[in-house]
């Protein structure tokens, strides 16, 4: 199977040093964006509809059960029991929605044999943790009289790999094995990243093809030519297609959706943007992002800016990307411009554009008060340990709060609630 063919390259990838959960740099899985955007998101969109959950079955004194579709090592264990209950206070310590106590049972699943003997290794000490070799092409993995999960979970884009007639008959399988109520998420690659726009118009009436994708980003640069970077097929999603295909299938089982979320996560600093693998044009702003995270590190900050070119079918998309670069862009400018004027107290104190939007603005007005206070900072390199981390935070701020679930971004993030 090709998909086997691709795992044993990314255990390749794992033996030269691109998979470590400790560099702090741009290949492998556990680069700055992923721990600081998109982990970040994730935790955050969960909370939300996990909250609840957790509440009502310490209530009832049960244990909240999972089933991770596609876990790999189990990653999404370690996702789900890190989700913050609140905002942080600098005079109290943070507090989780879950623990490891409140899962009464994980179930993780996966097509590759090496990545679910990782799983179990890395989460032996958990007891309730179980990992087992599936293929979701087959259908959803139940035993004969097993209960039903609490949440059907995914991450990463590992249900992208699924066809529609594959996704079909696991989504009417989940709704089949609701109990009361269920959380569903699904993690998908979006259709409409600036990544790919070569597949923003792959469409069908019956539902979309698959179009061809690589983890090449897993890889340093000079190593792609000398390892293969096998491609393979996987289904790009828009955000209202996926609700129109999730909430049908919902229906024909006579199983409503309660709640739902659908967000864009990574709209311009998706791994694709860097390896310009999809779109020539890309700016690499990943890499910039990641730059902006990096301790002892100062970042060219015209590395940041966003340039985009309109699609001429898809005038929507158009507005929205223009609105997230003019807001991107503006935010950049005034941290080069107040680093630029940083011996002027009174200049940074001024107040932004009055037409820039209030997020926009709010914006302006911390980069520049970072910059105003960072000289008195007792930091090796201020600009690049206290001013660079705020900008790359303020970003992230706008992509959250501009996203608009399109689709339009690397990954899809959708949350459903199914009620019986």
């Amino acid at each position: 199977m090709k998909q086997l063919d691709v795992l044993k390259n990314y255990a390749k990838a794992v033996a030269i040093g691109a998979y470590d959960s400790d560099s702090p740099g741009l290949f492998g899985k556990h680069d700055n964006v992923r721990r600081y955007w998109e982990d970040r998101f994730n935790r955050t969109v969960l909370s939300q509809f996990l909250e609840p959950l957790v509440e009502r079955q310490r209530e009832a004194n049960s244990g909240i059960r999972v089933m991770d579709l596609g876990c790999g090592a189990g990653e999404g264990l370690g996702i789900l029991t890190t989700l913050p209950k609140r905002p942080r206070n600098l005079d109290s310590e943070p507090e989780r929605v879950l623990s490891y106590r409140d899962i009464s049972c994980y179930k993780g699943v996966d097509i590759s044999p090496a990545m679910i003997e990782k799983g179990k290794e890395v989460h032996a000490k958990h007891s309730q943790a179980s990992f087992h070799v599936c293929d979701l092409n087959e259908g959803l993995p139940m035993e004969p009289g097993e209960a039903p999960y609490d949440v059907y979970f995914s991450s990463y884009g590992s249900l992208s790999h699924l066809n529609d007639e594959s996704f079909e008959q696991l989504i009417g399988q989940i709704c089949k094995n609701v109990e009361d109520r269920s959380i569903f998420v699904a993690d998908l690659l979006g259709r409409y990243s600036y990544e790919w726009p070569c597949y923003w118009g792959e469409h069908q009436d019956n539902g979309s093809i698959m179009k061809t994708y690589s983890m090449s980003y897993i890889y340093p640069p000079d190593a792609r030519g000398e390892i293969e970077v096998e491609r393979f097929p996987i289904r790009f999603w828009g955000g209202e297609e996926f609700d129109r295909f999730v909430t049908q299938i919902a229906a024909s089982k006579g199983v409503k959706v309660s709640k739902r979320r659908l967000c864009d996560r990574s709209i311009l600093v998706g791994r694709h943007m860097n390896t310009r693998e999809f779109n020539a044009e890309a700016p690499p702003l990943r890499a910039a992002v990641n730059s902006l995270h990096q301790i002892n590190t100062r970042t060219d900050l015209s590395q940041l800016l966003f340039e985009y070119h309109p699609h001429p079918d898809h005038p929507h998309l158009n507005r929205f990307f223009d609105k997230l670069q003019d807001a991107w862009n503006a935010v950049v400018y005034a941290c080069m411009d107040a680093l630029e004027h940083w011996r002027n107290p009174h200049k940074l104190q001024t107040e932004p554009p009055a037409g820039e939007p209030p997020l926009v603005q709010d914006a302006i007005r911390t980069i520049r008060k970072a910059v105003r206070c960072a000289p008195n900072m007792r930091l090796d390199d201020p600009r690049a340990n206290l001013v660079e981390p705020q900008l790359a935070y303020l970003l992230r701020e706008l992509e959250w709060n501009l996203q608009q679930g399109l689709g339009a971004s690397h990954g899809l993030l959708a949350v459903y609630e199914f009620k019986k």
